[in-house]
């Protein structure tokens, strides 16, 4: 127990004073308080559901905080930020929501471009993963069960199978992307939605890969690299893209900078840092600025996504685009029906597709 509660005490501060990442979080925790006789994967899980359960733990110092949890973690609730709640509340069916989020699912994506398909099913199997192959991408994989950390196998190391939830797939698929085309990406890094739209035009299309920061650019290219992308086909365009410079494209993605509230299924420390909604006034403001920058680019098609839950940066910022807005897909949920451009977009959710929450919508440029 003693050595319990200084792991997650340990995973706490990280999250708490460092703004870590879960995932980062835990590794230097693992790396400094490795508890004995702990198998890491229920390590992990436990460092999950302290998290999502945050609001609900007194206000005190980390180490009363964790042993709260420990003493109540059958019983203890997930709860969200009280503003949080309010908003979500209104929005979907918020308990459906926290349900799903007790559970543990993760996606994984094939990338033919190193591998074929039966060939990372033979070695899940080997390594009895349960796993079940999506019934709309044929190389979308769903990880039901598994005894290893997935990011220990060496097809992941080897880029061959890539953590990717399905939800950011849907976010290529909505661009159809088609061979000799040329796309430009105002937020890139750190492209494993690059990566995917070349597999998909098997590396015979252009890509402007653009963002703000040059070391996520500098990972984004050596990622690439690894997942066998054909480089000579990759221009890494290092900018501010509310000042963008590319003029032309086929087509254009705006996966936005975001709350990453959709991401709490995965990554609960996000909560903390939506302690109120400044964060998400902010990056509406910027992904209202990033999108009238990118209409400029004389383009057939937008796709404007962002992993986020909330409409202010979702339908909102294309409302005043209604007349060009076009639903990507038949099959998954419409936006938020408070709003009109709500029926001519597409929302994910946990709870619903066992993805992670996106907003997506296509954005028809040949009717400007």
């Amino acid at each position: 127990m003693k050595d319990i509660v200084k792991f997650l005490t340990t995973v706490l501060y990280y999250v708490e004073k460092k703004n870590y990442p879960l995932a980062v979080a835990f590794k230097r925790a693992y790396l400094h308080n490795k508890p004995r006789k702990i198998e890491s994967n229920l390590l992990y899980e436990y460092s999950k559901r302290m998290l999502l359960s945050y609001y609900a733990l007194p206000q005190s110092k980390r180490s009363f905080k964790v042993r709260y949890w420990l003493e109540n973690k059958e019983s203890i609730e997930i709860k969200f930020p009280n503003w949080m709640e309010e908003k979500l509340s209104t929005l979907l069916d918020i308990n459906a929501l926290k349900r799903k989020l007790s559970e543990r699912w993760m996606w994984a994506r094939v990338n033919i471009l190193k591998t074929d398909i039966d060939k990372i099913y033979r070695e899940l199997e080997s390594q009895n993963i349960e796993f079940e192959v999506d019934k709309n991408f044929y190389y979308m994989i769903k990880i039901k069960k598994s005894p290893v950390r997935l990011s220990s196998l060496s097809i992941v190391k080897d880029c061959k199978l890539l953590i990717h939830d399905k939800a950011s797939s849907l976010v290529v698929e909505a661009l159809k992307p088609e061979i000799g085309e040329k796309l430009v990406d105002l937020s890139s890094a750190p492209g494993i939605k690059a990566s995917l739209y070349m597999m998909l035009t098997e590396n015979r299309a252009e890509t402007f890969l653009a963002d703000v920061d040059f070391k996520r650019l500098s990972r984004e290219y050596n990622l690439l690299k690894r997942c066998g992308v054909d480089l000579r086909k990759i221009h890494i365009i290092y900018q501010d893209s509310t000042k963008n410079s590319v003029i032309k494209s086929d087509k254009i993605l705006l996966d936005a900078p975001c709350s990453s509230s959709g991401m709490i299924n995965n990554d609960p420390s996000i909560l903390l840092k939506l302690s109120d909604n400044g964060k998400i006034k902010k990056f509406a403001k910027l992904q209202k600025s990033l999108l009238n920058e990118s209409l400029k680019i004389r383009a057939n098609k937008l796709v404007y996504a962002v992993c986020s839950l909330f409409p202010e940066e979702g339908e909102r910022v294309i409302e005043d685009y209604y007349d060009i807005a076009e639903m990507p897909f038949s099959n998954y949920q419409s936006g938020y029906s408070l709003y009109k451009v709500g029926k001519r977009s597409n929302r994910t959710f946990p709870h619903i597709d066992s993805t992670e929450g996106f907003f997506i919508s296509v954005l028809n440029l040949t009717k400007l």
